[in-house]
Formats: C-alpha cells, sequence, structure tokens
C-alpha cells in the first residue's frame, strides 16, 4: 500500500506536473484523496470554461444563418467540451491514474543500466514531445492575446474608432460593444483559454508519457531475450535459461497489464478526442479562408497546427505500441540460436513467441489508435468543410 508521504516520481513529467498544478491538481500524489490538492482553483477555472461555452453556443445559435462567423466559435465550443469531459474523465479516474504511474516507475526501478539507459532514452523522447507541445499550446494562446491589441494600435494610428475584438465571436447578455464590456469579456477568455490549455496539456502530453514508458519497458524486454540468446550462442550457457524465461514471461506480463491499464484509463477520452477533434479540424481549417475577421487567421493557423499535434499524440502513439510489441515478436524469433537449443528451450520459446504475439492495440471505444485513423480524421474533416461550403451556397 502507498503512503500519503510517497512522492511520484516526476523527473520525466515535470510539463504535465507544472500544468496541473496550475489547475489546482497534483499528480504527484499517489492518493486519490490527495489528487485535487486546490479545490477552489479547480473549481474557478472550471466555471470561467463553462461560462464561455455558454458564450460561444449563445453566438452560435442567434448567427446561425452566418456560417463564415460562427465556425470558429464553434472550433471553440467543441474543445471546451472535449477538455471538460476529459477533465472530469481524469478526476473520476484520478486512482487509475496514480497507480499507473507509479507502477511503470517502480518497474523500471529493477532494470540494470544498460536496461535504464533505455528507459531513461524513450522518457526523454516522451518529454520532448510535451515540450513542442506545450510552446505550441502557449503560442495559440499568445495569439489570442495579443493580435486583438495590435488591430487596435492600428485602428488608434489610423485615427479609426477602436475595437477590442477576440479571433472568435462570443455573446452575452452584458456584451454592449463598450471598452469595459469588451475588457470583461477579453480577461474572461483569458482565463478560460488558460484553463484550456493547461488542461490538454496535462491530460494530453501524460497519455504520451505513458506512450513512452510502455514503450521502454518492451525496449528493455527486447534487450533481455537478446541476452539470454547471447548467452546460449556464444557461452553455451544453458543453465540460466529457465531463469531468464521467467524473469521474461513475468515482466511481460505486466507490461501487457499496463496497456489494458492504459485502455481502461483513455479508451472515453481516447473516442471523445476523435469524435470532437474532427469537427474542431473541419471548423478551423473553414474559417482559416471563409472567417470575415482578419484578426482570427493567426489563431486559426496555430490552432489547427495545436490540434494536429493534439491527435499525432494519440494516434502515433497507438502505432508505436503495436509496433514496439512487433518488434519483440521479431526479436525473439531471429535473436535465438535455434541450432544450438535443446527441444526444452525451443518449446518454452515457441510458446513465448505465442504469447508476445498477442495483439497490442490502444482503442478509444470503436476506434483503434494509428496512423490509418489520422488519415480518416483528415478525410472526414475535409467532408465536412465541403459539406459547409454546399451550406453556405
Amino acid at each position: 500500500m502507498l503512503s500519503a508521504a510517497q512522492r511520484q516520481n516526476l523527473k520525466f513529467l515535470n510539463v504535465q506536473h507544472y500544468s496541473m498544478m496550475i489547475l489546482g491538481v497534483d499528480i504527484g500524489a499517489t492518493e486519490r484523496k490527495h489528487l485535487i490538492k486546490h479545490p477552489v482553483t479547480l473549481v474557478f477555472f472550471t466555471s470561467c470554461m463553462v461560462t464561455l461555452q455558454y458564450g460561444f453556443i449563445n453566438y452560435a445559435f442567434h448567427s446561425i444563418t452566418n456560417i463564415d462567423s460562427i465556425t470558429s466559435s464553434l472550433s471553440m465550443f467543441n474543445q471546451g467540451v472535449l477538455l471538460l469531459f476529459k477533465g472530469a474523465m481524469l478526476i473520476c479516474k484520478g486512482s487509475s491514474m496514480l497507480k499507473l504511474i507509479w507502477n511503470l516507475n517502480s518497474l523500471a526501478t529493477a532494470a540494470n543500466s544498460d536496461e535504464n539507459e533505455k528507459w531513461v532514452s524513450e522518457n526523454r523522447r516522451g518529454e520532448l514531445i510535451a515540450k513542442a507541445y506545450l510552446y505550441a499550446c502557449w503560442i495559440s494562446v499568445a495569439c489570442v492575446a495579443l493580435v486583438p491589441w495590435l488591430f487596435v494600435v492600428y485602428e488608434y494610428v489610423r485615427g479609426l474608432e477602436t475595437h477590442l475584438e477576440l479571433p472568435f465571436a462570443l455573446k452575452f447578455p452584458f456584451d454592449d460593444g463598450s471598452w469595459p464590456s469588451s475588457l470583461t469579456v477579453y480577461i474572461l477568455t483569458m482565463l478560460h483559454l488558460r484553463g484550456l490549455s493547461n488542461t490538454s496539456i496535462g491530460i494530453d502530453t501524460l497519455f504520451g508519457w505513458y506512450i513512452f514508458a510502455i514503450s521502454g519497458h518492451f525496449r528493455i524486454l527486447r534487450d533481455k531475450i537478446a541476452k539470454t540468446a547471447v548467452k546460449i550462442d556464444v557461452y553455451g550457457d544453458h543453465m540460466h535459461f529457465q531463469s531468464d524465461i521467467k524473469i521474461f514471461v513475468r515482466y511481460h506480463d505486466k507490461v501487457a497489464k499496463y496497456v489494458d491499464d492504459l485502455n481502461d484509463l483513455y479508451g472515453a477520452m481516447s473516442w471523445a478526442e476523435i469524435a470532437m477533434s474532427t469537427l474542431q479540424m473541419c471548423f478551423l481549417l473553414y474559417s482559416l479562408g471563409n472567417d470575415p475577421n482578419p484578426a482570427s487567421i493567426p489563431f486559426h493557423f496555430v490552432a489547427s497546427a495545436s490540434i494536429v499535434l493534439q491527435l499525432m499524440i494519440y494516434c502515433f502513439g497507438g502505432e508505436k505500441l503495436t509496433s514496439e510489441n512487433d518488434m519483440l515478436c521479431n526479436d525473439i524469433y531471429m535473436a535465438m540460436p535455434w541450432d544450438k537449443m535443446y527441444p526444452s528451450e525451443i518449446k518454452a520459446i515457441l510458446i513465448l513467441l505465442v504469447r508476445a504475439q498477442r495483439e497490442t492495440i490502444l482503442k478509444g471505444l470503436f476506434f483503434n489508435l494509428n496512423q490509418s485513423l489520422l488519415v480518416f480524421i483528415f478525410k472526414t474533416a475535409f467532408s465536412f468543410i465541403t459539406l459547409l461550403g454546399a451550406i453556405k451556397e
């Protein structure tokens, strides 16, 4: 049993920890009851996000006939719904999330120096992707924060009446177009985006870390089987074969269980990610060429890049685990010196090979996460864009 005094190993989870702590959530905890460190902060950001959701859908409802102007609002509404859902799911499954982090790190502590190097190598790759996504989200938020003020300065220099106009439209009962109401909406929007971006960074890059952590364990398994083969092939050592295979089987069972745990944890969230992000990609790409507000273009471009990176984390993550399992099967078959092995050893390896051939698939309820799914998402998004163009005409 884990105690409250224990902390997670967050060496490669700094981005996730920082992002979630801003929202009042502490993934360094080891018990579910300590996951929400600052409940008031979490409620505050959640309230801001829900408030902006009302503004987006209210504007879309009152401007339903203007396809060009409502698509950017609908893209933000979709993202809000998606991240509120994912945040709620992660809080509800907080115990499973914390346990999986602990288990993956704990299994790595038993690795020797060579195996630890492989584990660290995979984690560093995950850390780089997390930082890339962090910067992409920061740039998106910076566009929303700065571009409206650039247009205000431009209007002021040209002697025009100044307006503080966001890259996406909202409608609130108190918004009469005056500067006080515009500033209120602007501040609410910044708080909303801070909540959205940190929720997305925390949850999506945590998924990426799980992928690379499990991949690190697959690489350790491949190293174990290679060393077992070398003992027989080079040194003629058959004495340790049985013990090596037992260690391999126990290790492989744990890794397979962690893949199942990841499916249980992120299955519904992955489904929501695919379904909602497809619509969001459609709205963002349509807005790039049709939004009447020029201040929106930089945001749409950067936001589209962020969504693509977000989808790649999920789709390529699923593909990576499948590939790692396939490489493990290949290594078992190719590494073994079959001509130098005893019949009993060959039989044990064949059984091991059959076990390893069990498919390793990440699922989003109705989808298998892989490269083909990413292609399907883009095809579907462009089909929706064509549909929107037809509706407009």
